[in-house]
């Protein structure tokens, strides 16, 4: 097979189940669900705006467009002044955001997520070529109720994710899965596109690495297909050609050959050189990543990462529930005749999730983003399959259905508006979605880039106030992430005996100690904050991230420091409120 810009010699398209034709049904017919399906991408739209765009960027989010904005202000990215757990990519990427919002004078969070909504835009118009190479007779229904899956799960199911890291490599690797579609059905595609698909995905995977399962699992997918309908060809060229005329062996070569090919493709090769290419650049542009932070990393975020199998399951009952449909769909009978192009789509889809959800796990968090990859695919996945079996029953929309899809539209967004906090009595104003913590009063009166701490554990709870309100961050981390991990080696819980899960060397658990507390001094003395806020961990009634089981006081460990006890014997206690303790200076 060949997967160059030149034509196939030859492509079999006779085993391809289109979706329905417009001109196959009654027009009434095919107009009731065509208008269905563009009102219900009209909701789906209407729900990411209240779901997405209107509320606050995510704190993940807030936080690389701050250490973006700081990179451009000439900080040292994993310096003493911005240090962080996660790689460069990121960083540079929301500069783009990051730099139009200041020549245009708009917040960054809204040039962000106008920047998210571009490349979904730019991916959906290099998708759709290729769906429309791989189903030749797609119809205007058809093409309208793929356009509602994709916004729907490009832009509602993220909600306040829209943006994160998983929801971007989502959205770049998906034109890399229909290149992947088309390999396996032996349909070409221009270089120059593969190049850029491979680009894409390049860049995508490579903003979260767990998910470089997700290639791995497709690549094994393309080759088994290929591998198996070349075999399936030798078998029937052998039943009807004599050995005489042929060598037996000559087409066990050929099929090992195509197999080859199949991995040597232009999208796989960027891919990879992309990936190569980034790692070139982080070593040469940041190696404090590789010699500062990634020591750091393999020694403390076990700590944050730690639940297991059996937790992770909880948190993602949804994500195994949409995978088992997406299975059970396509073990489904077809027809004979319906064989191709949709099963395999659905199954480089599949594959793709249950690479994702293996990432998922890797990770050990159980937040939520972090299965928006596989949820994705999965969901796009029962999709297709449901069209297919639309497809193969010869199914028609009733002439009510555009009725019930505006009145469903009218319920979801009803309801949508109703739990975001909406209101009709105040129909401009719309709920942030930001946690209550801290409390915003401890903000009132300071002014822009006024120097604040917040010392907790959770990103939650220490970036949108610092974002919001236009302060400055007067610490390098954007919370106490190698604290938990140190915490839990240096003493069990106060509740009982619990065995950290992994034992830190003592020699590295006192270096990593000292490291701690001779940032938190350096912090204080290099921005000298107005104000110091500190949760309140030993508080049973408050429960702070990671360290739920347990009831450190924050301020007593850093207070064992000798330097930190006399840098912060300059502050006084103010008051406190929630689960924060608020100190100024003397």
């Amino acid at each position: 097979m060949r997967f160059s810009d030149a034509p196939a010699a030859s492509v079999s398209r006779q085993e391809t189940t289109p979706f329905p034709s417009d001109s196959a049904h009654p027009a009434k017919e095919s107009a009731a669900g065509c208008l269905a399906f563009v009102t219900l991408t009209a909701a789906a739209a209407a729900m990411a705006c209240l779901l997405a765009l209107l509320p606050a960027a995510g704190h993940d989010q807030m936080w690389f467009l701050y250490m973006a904005q700081r990179m451009l202000h000439g900080t040292h990215l994993y310096g003493p002044q911005l240090f962080d757990s996660n790689p460069p990519l990121i960083v540079w990427l929301s500069a783009v955001p990051t730099t139009l919002a200041a020549w245009l004078h708009l917040p960054s969070t809204a040039v962000a997520k106008l920047f998210v909504v571009g490349i979904e835009a730019t991916v959906a118009a290099a998708c759709l070529p290729m769906l429309k190479v791989l189903r030749p007779t797609l119809s205007r229904t058809a093409l309208w109720a793929l356009a509602f899956a994709y916004v729907a799960v490009f832009a509602v199911m993220p909600a306040r994710d829209f943006g994160q890291r998983d929801h971007l490599l989502t959205v770049l690797c998906l034109p890399y899965l229909l290149a992947a579609a088309m390999a396996v059905e032996g349909i070409p595609l221009a270089r120059w596109k593969a190049v850029c698909v491979g680009i894409a995905a390049g860049i995508g995977l490579s903003l979260k690495p767990h998910q470089l399962l997700v290639p791995v699992a497709v690549e094994a997918v393309v080759f088994w297909k290929g591998y198996t309908r070349s075999r399936s060809k030798e078998f029937h060229f052998l039943s009807f050609r004599s050995a005489r005329s042929r060598p037996a062996g000559s087409n066990a070569e050929e099929s090992a050959s195509q197999s080859g090919t199949r991995l040597l493709r232009p999208e796989l090769l960027a891919l990879c050189l992309t990936c190569a290419t980034y790692l070139v650049a982080i070593r040469i542009l940041t190696p404090d990543y590789l010699t500062q932070v990634l020591p750091i990393l393999r020694d403390t975020y076990w700590a944050i990462g730690s639940l297991s199998p059996g937790a992770l399951l909880l948190q993602s009952i949804q994500l195994h529930v949409l995978a088992a449909i997406a299975l059970a769909l396509h073990f489904v009978p077809r027809p004979a005749s319906s064989q191709s192009t949709p099963r395999t789509l659905a199954t480089v889809l599949i594959a793709a999730g249950i690479a994702s959800i293996l990432a998922y796990y890797l990770q050990g968090t159980g937040w939520y983003y972090q299965q928006i990859p596989a949820l994705s695919f999965f969901a796009l996945a029962v999709w297709i399959e449901m069209l297919d079996l639309a497809a193969c029953r010869n199914l028609r929309a009733p002439r009510w259905t555009p009725w019930a899809a505006a009145g469903l539209s009218a319920l979801a967004l009803a309801l949508t508006a109703y739990f975001s906090g909406c209101s009709l009595a105040r129909p401009l104003t719309f709920p942030s979605g930001l946690a209550a913590d801290p409390d915003p009063a401890f903000f009132t009166g300071l002014a822009p880039e006024t120097p604040v701490a917040i010392l907790t554990t959770e990103v939650d709870l220490s970036v949108p106030p610092i974002f919001v309100h236009h302060l400055l961050s007067a610490q390098r981390m954007n919370n106490l992430w190698t604290l938990p991990a140190i915490l839990r080696n240096e003493s069990p819980g106060p509740g009982g005996p619990v065995a950290p899960k992994r034992r830190i060397p003592s020699a590295r658990l006192a270096e990593l100690d000292r490291m701690q507390h001779a940032w938190m001094v350096e912090d204080l003395n290099r921005w000298h904050p107005q104000l110091i806020l500190i949760e309140r961990c030993q508080d049973p009634t408050v429960r702070c991230q990671i360290l739920e089981d347990r009831h450190d006081d924050l301020l007593a460990w850093f207070q064992r420091d000798p330097a930190f006890r006399a840098t912060f014997a300059h502050y006084r206690y103010l008051r406190s409120s929630g689960p924060f303790d608020a100190y100024v200076p003397n």
